[in-house]
């Protein structure tokens, strides 16, 4: 292994030589008395008086802002997910979607920074002539799944550390967008639509509390960082808000509980159970929108509303990390429309 003889200066300390190479003062030592001679050993956590120089390895620029990167994470874990979406009318499916998705998911040691990033995005769409709207911001996935979030104590999302520059490669792909096949067909049959396209892209990305909205609503997030621990105790159980996927700009209440499904000395399994709060809906309204929008299709009347939510996760002791999850989120009007999410994520080897 390549080395070079790093000439000790005044101030100079193994933690910030260690620090400065991205490595722990350990390695630095054991890397130094290797080569060093019996002479010039190390012994102990501090620089002897009499040492000029110092061992340490031959590193590029790049490889020592890798090493100093990779020890600000030392928890790292690579996640595969699937996700189906499925549209069924009477029952019957009408949409279907299966996406596959790779990240590695990486946390600083004191679970305050989370680091996450796209790997492999891979998809399967019927109808298939919706796949061209998928490939159009598939790039724009990648810019912004490689995200740096700041974490609250119970490891939810408080806010996003990056959010400046996933703004500016949004702003960089913008043109990309508009000279894609999807852009400029939907340009063709109707040029606000297109522009609308724009202007909703430049909304979530106008400020970090939109952005966040867009993490809240994918599943890997949802799943990971949210505050599921049925061993903590709560005043109340959780209520999760959010907008309804069939009808439009209607807020949706689901009041949380976490159960622990089994536990052993290693692993650890928690449940989340959402029971749709239906005295915060107003039935009207959804009627209403029913009638509008389904009802000339379906045919048949509005009937009840429901939200079907449930999470599985089965989470390390040890490190906290999240082994595999399983989620199901179910919204319908019963017996006539139903939108079904069905999500599963497994670790895999890093």
């Amino acid at each position: 292994m390549d080395f070079i003889k790093y000439e000790i200066k005044k101030g100079d300390t193994l933690e910030s030589l260690a620090e400065k190479q991205g490595t722990s003062v350990k390695e630095l030592i054991n890397f130094h008395n290797l080569y060093c001679g019996t002479t010039n050993f190390i012994i102990g956590e501090k620089l002897p008086i009499h040492l000029q120089y110092l061992f340490l390895e031959k590193k590029t620029g790049e490889e020592i802002n890798k090493a100093i990167e990779d020890r600000k994470f030392p928890q790292k874990a690579r996640y595969r997910c699937e996700q189906f979406n499925t549209t069924k009318v009477e029952d019957r499916i009408t949409f279907h979607c299966n996406t596959k998705k790779e990240y590695v998911v990486e946390k600083d040691a004191a679970n305050t920074k989370a680091k996450v990033k796209l790997k492999e995005y891979l998809y399967k769409i019927n109808p298939e002539n919706m796949a061209l709207a998928i490939e159009a911001v598939k790039e724009l996935e990648f810019d912004k799944e490689d995200v740096i979030f700041n974490l609250n104590d119970d490891h939810t999302i408080k806010g996003v550390e990056n959010f400046p520059q996933i703004k500016e490669k949004w702003e960089l792909f913008k043109p990309k967008l508009k000279a894609s096949e999807f852009y400029r067909q939907v340009e063709k049959i109707n040029s606000k639509a297109a522009e609308d396209i724009i202007k909703g892209g430049g909304l979530e990305f106008e400020n970090e509390a939109n952005l966040r909205k867009t993490y809240d609503k994918c599943l890997l997030y949802h799943v990971l960082f949210n505050d599921f621990d049925a061993r903590k105790k709560r005043k109340q159980n959780d209520v999760l808000k959010f907008i309804s996927q069939i009808f439009v700009n209607v807020p949706i209440e689901l009041e949380l509980q976490h159960t622990i499904i089994k536990e052993d000395d290693y692993f650890i399994e928690f449940r989340t159970v959402g029971t749709l709060l239906k005295d915060k809906i107003d039935n009207a309204v959804l009627e209403e929108q029913y009638n509008k929008f389904y009802k000339p299709i379906i045919e048949y009347g509005f009937s009840e509303y429901n939200y079907d939510y449930r999470i599985r996760r089965m989470v390390d002791k040890k490190t906290g990390t999240i082994i595999n999850a399983s989620a199901l989120m179910k919204e319908e009007v019963k017996n006539n429309y139903q939108f079904v999410t069905q999500f599963d994520l497994k670790q895999i080897e890093y």
